[in-house]
């Protein structure tokens, strides 16, 4: 699966700067993995459109409900992709890609980064899917924050190793296909009523939760994975 042209090719090409500068590595290194340059801009934009289209003759909040939604389905199939489909090596940890070392960089220390396959890539799947959402809302901003995802998260995950290419196209693809499909009106009127129904019976509570909610999936469910990851580590067997 990995070793296609494309992906040969792009990492053929990003490989060259790895050697380059110490700096640059360690700021991409950064980026890559600070929430404030991945889940909080796109989700204060999405709090940003919940507050200023909440007229309730207004479908915003029920198209972002529905996004957000959409989202979480899409991470959970890539999730299932990538335990249940055939492994490929990340980068950086495949040796007959022999892919450069990034100087200024320790090894990665994370064994869940050897041991998870790349392919689809859950953080495309699940920004891409946000940015879809969006730009149902807005054609504009949905079209900034698509540039956003793919400079700021997307490609500096195929810089530093952590995806292929086509592991980046394959999740925005699911991100994007699960956002429309869950933006239809006919999924919309399942839950739609229901949810604005509580919301306007149960604002400050409703709001409440769904901001937890919204922090969790912009950090992709992280200490939701750290909860269940403690509870099976220390269950009784």
């Amino acid at each position: 699966m990995w070793n296609n042209y494309v992906n040969l090719a792009v990492m053929h090409w990003l490989g060259q700067f790895t050697s380059m500068s110490a700096p640059f590595n360690q700021i991409i290194h950064f980026i890559a993995g600070s929430n404030l340059f991945k889940g909080v801009p796109i989700m204060g934009m999405l709090w940003y459109f919940w507050f200023r289209d909440s007229d309730s003759t207004s479908n915003t909040r029920q198209s972002i409900i529905a996004s957000l939604l959409g989202c979480v389905v899409a991470v959970f199939i890539a999730r299932i992709a990538n335990n249940i489909g055939p492994f490929q090596p990340r980068p950086f940890a495949n040796l007959a890609l022999a892919y450069p070392e990034h100087i200024g960089l320790p090894a990665a220390d994370s064994q869940a980064l050897y041991i998870w396959s790349s392919f689809p890539s859950d953080h495309a799947t699940l920004f891409f899917g946000l940015a879809s959402g969006i730009f149902l809302i807005s054609r504009l901003t949905g079209f900034m924050l698509y540039l956003y995802v793919f400079i700021f998260i997307a490609l500096p995950r195929i810089y530093l190793g952590l995806h292929y290419p086509t592991d980046i196209l394959a999740g925005g693809l699911l991100g994007f296909g699960c956002v429309v499909l869950s933006n239809r009106a006919s999924v919309i009127k399942l839950y739609g009523p229901r949810c604005i129904l509580v919301l306007n019976r149960y604002p400050a509570a409703f709001q409440a939760t769904l901001f937890i909610i919204t922090v969790e999936i912009g950090t992709l469910f992280g200490d939701f994975r750290m909860l269940l990851e403690g509870i099976v580590k220390y269950f009784p067997r």
